[in-house]
C-alpha cells in the first residue's frame, strides 16, 4: 500500500511537470485557457489523492499499536460480576444418633477476563480493508475477587459446629470461583465484551495518531 501510494504520487508529479512545461512553451490563448483548466484538475487530483491516503494511514501505525497494548492485559480486562447461592447439607452421627444441618451461603464474585497481551502471544495486521488482531481466546487474568458474603443456617443439628462449617466453606470459595471463572471466560457474551473493550482502545489510540482520518473495521481471529 505504501509503495502504491508513492508510485501514484511520483506519477502525478511527473505528469504535472510535463504538462506545465508543454503549456508554457505555447503562447496560444486557447492553450492558456487549457493550462488553467489542467492546473485546476491537477490540484483537485492531488487533494483527492491526499484525502484518500489519509483513510489508510492507520496501516503505518500497526507496529506502534501493538506496542501500545502489549502488557496491558489487566488494564484492558472486562469485569464480570456474578452472584451465587451455595447450599450445604451436613450430616453427622455420634453414639448412634444422627444429626444434620443446612447452611446457605450467599456471595458475590468479580471476575477479570481478558486477553494474553504479552508481545509474543498476539499479532496486529492490516491493509486498506481493515485491521485484524490474532490472539488466544479470553481467559481469567487475575484471581477472582470474592465479596459480600453472608450466610443463613435454617436448620441446626447436634454435634455440628455451624460457624466452623461456614469458615470451611468460605475457604473453598476461591477454588470454586476459579472453576466458574474458566467457564465464564468461554461464554459468547463475555468474549464479545472482551472484543469490544480491546476494540474501543484500538480505535481510540489510532484516532489520535497524525493524519489518520478514518478507522476501519477491527476483527479478531483466534488461534
Amino acid at each position: 500500500m505504501k509503495k502504491l501510494a508513492t508510485a501514484i504520487a511520483i506519477t502525478a508529479a511527473l505528469a504535472a511537470a510535463a504538462t506545465y512545461q508543454y503549456l508554457h512553451a505555447s503562447t496560444d490563448p486557447h492553450q492558456s485557457a487549457l493550462q488553467s483548466k489542467l492546473h485546476a484538475v491537477e490540484k483537485t487530483l492531488s487533494e483527492t489523492q491526499n484525502d484518500l491516503l489519509r483513510y489508510t494511514t492507520f496501516t503505518q501505525y500497526l507496529e506502534v499499536t501493538k506496542k501500545a497494548i502489549s502488557g496491558r492485559t489487566k488494564f484492558l480486562a472486562a469485569r464480570i460480576d456474578r452472584n451465587y447461592v451455595h447450599v450445604e447439607h451436613i450430616n453427622r452421627s455420634a453414639l448412634g444418633i444422627k444429626s444434620d444441618a443446612t447452611i446457605i451461603l450467599n456471595y458475590a464474585v468479580e471476575y477479570a477476563v481478558g486477553y494474553d497481551l504479552s508481545p509474543e502471544s498476539f499479532s496486529v495486521s492490516g491493509d486498506a480493508t481493515g485491521i485484524t488482531v490474532t490472539l488466544k481466546k479470553p481467559e481469567l487474568v487475575a484471581s477472582p475477587a470474592i465479596g459480600a458474603i453472608s450466610h443463613e443456617i435454617p436448620g441446626k443439628g447436634l454435634f455440628i459446629d455451624e460457624k466452623e462449617q461456614v469458615i470451611a466453606l468460605q475457604q473453598r470459595l476461591i477454588t470454586a470461583a476459579e472453576k466458574q471463572g474458566n467457564a465464564i471466560s468461554m461464554e459468547e457474551a463475555v468474549i464479545a465484551l472482551c472484543e469490544r473493550k480491546l476494540g474501543e482502545f484500538l480505535r481510540d489510540f489510532l484516532a489520535k495518531q497524525p493524519n489518520v482520518r478514518a478507522i476501519p473495521t477491527i476483527t479478531f481471529a483466534y488461534r
